[in-house]
């Protein structure tokens, strides 16, 4: 029998790879000159976004055996740089330097930074409900909407109005290739305050508007790719935001900025003004002057420098790093968190401010008080009260309307009778306005809704003129008391409510209101009586009561 032989493996030799020298340098070089033109990584060793392109453009110099022994001690090194660097900038070292670099936060008054709310200036629509409408407005032109979408709208103040400005931005790259002369045809204003003020802002002074540089353009028509190339390639560039200058010219406004502790925490350096039209570019560095920025140099009409997404992880570190960095994993110890979310609202000196609440870490509903940080120079002011969260104040609201499932906007802060207070609006299942809300930040209990601003304020003046919060210690000072002859006495029933109205002989141009709440004489009050009453001096013709006396039925 014969013995069966074991079959013998069979070996397969696949030929090696390799790529000559001249080949290796300009595959690399092509590689390098596809990052740089492609991917736009900031140039600076306090950045790190350049490191993985810069490895994948040195990987073809790996054939070559010269350098092959040098690319083996660079690629460590760039992988612990990519490593390290970020561990030791982090806050377990230099919890102090995070927590300063917000700046001096300067406890203030609220009326000192608020002005009493205007009913005719309250932003009543959202960014959501801006885009909506001004996505309608762009629906009329038929041939237009199907090769432009609307961009992010940006509030900001225009002559003295608040308007979110949506930009026109090209559809896609085939909608980009057959337009790149043209660009886009200007930008839509949507009346922060009055829905029916929608405008579609084609040309300025006879010359269409053409917007060319822009985020969703291609090639040499991207707008981080005409910074990149004209100088701006070894600095970090933050945000885009379309702005108008103060004749309807379309910019924008980008950020720059530098990493101030290691390669963390993002701090402004300047502002780059790029025109939409033209391409032209403008740099304001920012410079410090008395410990805050100068930004005298910077256009009047630029509402925002500061990103939000820089301010608000600052402001975080100042509330977090209170005690240093162990302090905020273990003990806790008067720690502060930002509360979700924020919202733009503009002070007395028309100049734009984040606001976000404060609360104490751990607690879900209370606020410890809130922070108003500039937008262009970031200086921050700290407002000390206890109240509810913006959180707890929308189901405050909602509460009030519960019967008609009605949700609430994220709200905006105003200054109602020298009192911090929450605004907002309630929508229906359509997202659209319905009514209007107001909430007392100290007492999210005191609520006034109406189906109009004025309402709503009028339902919520009386709530507070009857409860125990009364009026604030910083607005005591500016309330007036008057005594005189009731000339004209009156009442209206309002969503479910009575409101009394009244005139002073003394004062004629004023109409004071006020309801039962407030005092049991006024539904038995008439023409003729002598009276006394309490109020916040105001500008508006309309004035809700603090205090009530009739001094003819015996009030003293």
């Amino acid at each position: 029998m014969m013995q069966q032989q074991t079959p013998k493996p069979v070996v397969i030799k696949f030929p090696k790879f390799r790529i000559k020298a001249l080949p290796a340098v300009v595959l690399s070089v092509l590689l390098l000159g596809f990052m740089l033109y492609f991917v736009l990584p900031v140039l600076h060793i306090r950045f790190l976004d350049w490191i993985v392109p810069l490895m994948i453009c040195l990987a073809p110099l790996l054939a070559i055996r010269r350098l092959r022994k040098i690319l083996y001690v660079v690629y460590p090194l760039l992988a612990l740089w990519l490593i390290l660097a970020p561990f030791f900038s982090s806050g377990i070292f230099n919890s102090g330097s995070y927590r300063r670099m917000i700046g001096e936060v300067e406890k203030t008054e609220f009326s000192d930074l608020v002005a009493p709310v205007n009913l005719d200036q309250v932003p009543i629509l959202d960014s959501a409900f801006a885009k909506d409408l001004a996505a309608k407005k762009l629906g009329e032109d038929f041939a237009l909407g199907s090769r432009v979408v609307l961009g992010n709208p940006t509030i900001q103040m225009v002559d003295g109005k608040l308007f979110w400005v949506c930009p026109l931005l090209h559809s896609g790259f085939w909608k980009w290739i057959t337009n790149t002369s043209k660009g886009t045809p200007g930008y839509i204003k949507v009346s922060a305050t009055n829905p029916q003020d929608i405008t579609f802002v084609r040309e300025l002074k006879g010359k269409p508007i053409q917007i060319r540089y822009q985020r969703n353009a291609y090639f040499g028509q991207d707008l981080y790719r005409h910074l990149w190339w004209n100088g701006f390639a070894g600095i970090g560039l933050a945000g885009d935001t379309f702005e108008l200058d103060d004749n309807g010219e379309p910019y924008w406004t980008i950020t720059t900025y530098t990493h101030k502790i290691g390669v963390s925490a993002p701090e402004a350096t300047g502002l780059a003004i790029v025109h939409a039209g033209t391409g032209e570019i403008k740099y304001f560095p920012l410079k410090k002057s008395g410990g805050i920025y100068d930004d005298s140099k910077i256009p009047a009409w630029v509402d925002r420098i500061q990103p939000s997404y820089f301010v608000l992880p600052q402001l975080s570190w100042w509330g977090k790093y209170v005690h240093g960095f162990w302090n905020s994993v273990f003990g806790k110890r008067d720690l502060l968190r930002v509360t979700p979310g924020y919202n733009v609202i503009y002070g007395r000196d028309q100049r734009s401010y984040f606001y976000s609440g404060l609360t104490s870490v751990g607690s879900d509903e209370g606020t410890v008080g809130f922070a108003l940080t500039d937008t262009r120079t970031k200086s921050s002011h700290l407002y000390l009260v206890s109240g509810a969260t913006e959180t707890a104040a929308m189901r405050s609201a909602e509460g009030k309307v519960q019967n008609f499932k009605y949700y609430a906007t994220f709200p905006i802060l105003v200054n109602m009778n020298g009192k911090p207070t929450y605004f907002m609006t309630l929508k229906d299942s359509a997202g659209l306005i319905k009514m209007f809300s107001f909430v007392s930040v100290r007492d999210f209990s005191l609520v006034g809704v109406g189906e109009s601003v004025r309402s709503a304020r009028d339902n919520y003046q009386m709530a507070l003129a009857g409860s125990r919060t009364g009026i604030s210690p910083e607005a005591a000072d500016k309330q007036a008391t008057l005594t005189g002859t009731i000339a004209r006495f009156g009442s209206d029933t309002t969503d479910g409510r009575t409101y009394y109205y009244l005139t002073l002989a003394e004062a004629p141009d004023k109409i004071f209101i006020a309801s039962s709440n407030l005092s049991s004489r006024l539904p038995i009050t008439r023409a003729g009586d002598q009276a006394r009453v309490s109020y916040l001096e105001s500008a508006d013709a309309e004035i809700t009561l603090t205090a009530f006396a009739n001094l003819s039925l015996g009030d003293k």
